[in-house]
């Protein structure tokens, strides 16, 4: 009986030893630099094509550290012309603004599909106009004219928590598209009235969401450079082993 006790007790160390060995998978570390890229978003022009209240237009660039890691800037010219339904009262502004940031990773393998998550942190200065011309006095409703200011200034800070996908297209061509989280830090307004739109932020509240459909363009030591240090089969290889 302990002869069959101790065989048993080596047969399953065995199998265990050999089911650890063939689950873990050596996945190569990415170089430490593995280049850089440059990206466009394809929502605002799309915005602006279907007649939007207002709409973005945006590029980005950012750097690639361990295929986990990306660093970035983003600049972009936001612009509102919006007149209400229920009322003449109308709102004006086109004005730049930025963002820095950085994106992570989550996905280990370096196959080419990203599984994006990040945080932003967006800032705008702007200037807009807003009128009504059919403004009444509150005091004496009889009384009746044209309520017009132009040229308000405004300034706005703003966070973003970011979700998101990435994928190759061909060679150096990839498609992203991710949703955002923006939550207003802090504005600075008119004594007359805040602007109906913050530009690279959406429609002045306390948080909005947003998204942008990136295309992105690799340059220098690209993700095909690192795919080609590190090729599929030297992945199944060590799968193998």
């Amino acid at each position: 009986m302990s002869r069959f006790t101790c065989i048993l007790l080596i047969s399953l160390l065995t199998a265990s030893a050999a089911w650890g060995e063939k689950k873990k998978e050596v996945i190569p570390k990415a170089p430490l630099f593995c280049g850089a890229a440059v990206y466009a978003d394809l929502a605002g022009p799309i915005m602006k094509a279907v007649g939007s209240r207002f709409d973005q237009m945006e590029v980005g660039a950012r750097f690639n550290f361990r295929d986990h890691f990306f660093p970035l800037c983003e600049l972009g010219i936001g612009e509102s012309d919006r007149e209400g339904q229920e009322n003449n009262n109308k709102f004006h502004t086109r004005a730049p603004y930025f963002r820095v940031g950085m994106d992570y990773n989550f996905n280990k393998k370096h196959n080419g599909n990203r599984l994006m998550g990040g945080l932003r942190y967006g800032f705008s200065s702007f200037k807009y106009d807003f009128e009504d011309p059919t403004f009444s006095d509150p005091v004496w409703p009889a009384s009746t004219g044209t309520f017009k200011f132009d040229n308000q200034s405004g300034r706005a800070q703003w966070l973003e928590f970011s979700v998101g996908c990435e994928t190759k297209l061909w060679s150096f061509i990839r498609l992203g598209w991710n949703i955002r989280f923006k939550a207003r830090l802090h504005q600075k307004t008119s004594e007359y009235g805040e602007p109906y739109y913050l530009p690279g932020f959406g429609k002045n509240n306390s948080s909005t969401f947003g998204g942008t459909i990136n295309l992105i363009f690799d340059v220098g030591r690209t993700s095909k450079k690192t795919n080609q240090k590190y090729p599929n089969a030297l992945f199944n290889k060590q799968q193998q082993q």
